[in-house]
């Protein structure tokens, strides 16, 4: 039951995405994505498929189990602090 509300939120999503990729959800994702994966004129025709499918399943995923999500995304970043302070105390030790 419960994939099955994953799928249907996911589809939804992911269609409505894609239906307003030049309307309102291409441009958010052009104004918020970080610039190395930022959507361009040289990768639109994939990026018109990609992105809704990624919002998909994210929002589909959070609705669905919103508190694993949360603690993945605090975990990630939580590694991601340690990995920075990490190397900045190696660079600036042989620096």
């Amino acid at each position: 039951m419960w994939t099955l509300i994953w799928i249907v939120i996911f589809l939804v999503v992911a269609g409505f995405g894609y239906k307003n990729w030049d309307g309102t959800f291409g441009k958010q994702v052009k104004k918020y994505v970080p610039e190395p994966v930022k959507p361009d004129d040289t990768t639109a025709a994939t990026d018109r498929y990609i992105w809704p499918i990624a919002a998909g399943i994210l929002i589909a995923t959070l609705v669905l189990h919103p508190i694993s999500t949360i603690i993945t995304l605090v975990l990630i970043a939580v590694i991601a602090f340690v990995v920075k302070w990490l190397l900045g105390a190696v660079i600036s030790r042989f620096h």
